[in-house]
């Protein structure tokens, strides 16, 4: 090791040393409110969706207003991380009417993942996060991109609790109307 080398070394460990010796623990403990708890708030509505669900039915309107039931199996969960996941299985006529509709299905499994933030207010749920900004797997991207797909991680999601077994999902076009509503109930 040559003369200079060292010199920085010793230099580097003294700088370090006396940086160290100056941390003290913090004199003050931070100020936090505990969390809210009770009907209405954000944990209530996460404890209330945590959990397995089947689909029961799914519904999906057109940007033009055509309304048609498709025909779809389903499973959606919810942990206690705030991870959510849809995945809709479509059966031959349910991609059928889904491109009746002018929602181009490449192939019958279409599903969201990621985390999800709640508003209890607004009875939303909102896909969060940079890897959330993807589009939803199994979607023409073209389609996505024009907003037209009633799937996409972009769409927030209304919720309706019908009762402790029964969930309602929404999403909603542009213009507030339904887009895609599904039918969910508890798996037991």
């Amino acid at each position: 090791m040559s003369r200079h080398s060292g010199l920085v070394c010793a230099v580097c460990v003294v700088v370090t040393l006396a940086g160290c010796a100056k941390a003290q623990p913090r004199q003050r403990p931070l100020k936090t409110n505990p969390i809210e708890s009770g009907p209405g708030t954000m944990e209530e509505e996460r404890k209330k969706l945590q959990g397995r669900w089947t689909l029961v039915s799914l519904t999906v309107t057109a940007e033009g207003g055509k309304k048609a039931p498709v025909d779809a199996t389903g499973v959606m969960t919810f942990d206690g991380f705030g991870n959510l996941q849809i995945e809709y299985r479509m059966s031959e006529s349910g991609r059928q009417t889904l491109e009746g509709l002018g929602i181009k299905v490449p192939n019958p499994v279409l599903s969201t993942s990621g985390n999800v933030a709640i508003d209890p207010v607004k009875k939303q749920i909102t896909y969060v996060g940079a890897e959330n900004q993807k589009k939803a797997l199994g979607f023409d991207p073209d389609l996505a991109a024009r907003r037209a797909n009633p799937f996409t991680l972009e769409r927030a999601r209304f919720y309706r609790f019908d009762d402790d077994n029964a969930l309602t999902l929404m999403t909603r076009h542009d213009d507030g109307s339904d887009a895609a509503t599904a039918q969910w109930k508890r798996a037991s």
